[in-house]
């Protein structure tokens, strides 16, 4: 089995093996779409955009010279779709928007940002149905704790007690990230 990480894997991409062509959609699909959302602000257009850029590799895979890695490939050419989308559709007030992020915040630490979300999404969807939905109340719609119980007909220590059990297993799933970057991404929603 070929890992995402491997050096080769583009190589047996070329060769038509589709079994290392779907790994590496699978790594990187989440992070990619995260990634052009910041350029974008459109989650659907995002994902459209992604799914493009695969199956343009898939189908060019012959042609297709890839001089550094495969993710540095991947991120790069979804920056360049999104600018191309952007500058075609003439959107002016969305351009300013991406050549700020673009001049304010190094592209590596948009990769990070990207993979980082998807890290969270990944953690937050491995949280227990009620736990995950009083969680995404709390930090994503900004409601108090007694707003949720109240809302979900439940106690005030319900919330507590859930919310409590949301951000233990969250940081043992994130552990491998700094802590700081999960309160960058949590209080950055809420603006």
């Amino acid at each position: 089995m070929i890992d995402i990480a491997d050096p080769n894997i583009f190589r047996h991409i070329r060769e038509g093996d589709e079994a290392a062509f779907s790994r590496l959609f699978d790594g990187y699909y989440s992070s990619l779409c995260f990634f052009a959302h910041r350029y974008l602000g459109d989650m659907d257009l995002s994902r459209s955009l992604v799914q493009q850029v695969f199956v343009d590799l898939w189908v060019k895979r012959e042609k297709t010279k890839i001089i550094y890695t495969v993710k540095s490939y991947l991120y790069q050419t979804v920056k360049n779709r999104c600018i191309d989308f952007l500058r075609k559709e003439k959107r002016t007030a969305d351009i300013p928007e991406s050549a700020e992020i673009q001049n304010q915040v190094p592209f590596r630490d948009l990769v990070e940002e990207a993979e980082l979300n998807d890290r969270i999404n990944q953690s937050i969807n491995q949280l227990p149905e009620k736990c995950r939905e009083i969680f995404l109340l709390c930090r994503f719609e900004g409601l108090k704790y007694a707003e949720i119980a109240q809302k979900l007909n439940i106690s005030v220590k319900t919330v507590e007690m859930q919310m409590g059990i949301a951000l233990k297993k969250m940081r043992e799933n994130l552990s491998d990230y700094q802590m700081v970057n999960l309160l960058i991404f949590v209080f950055s929603k809420k603006k």
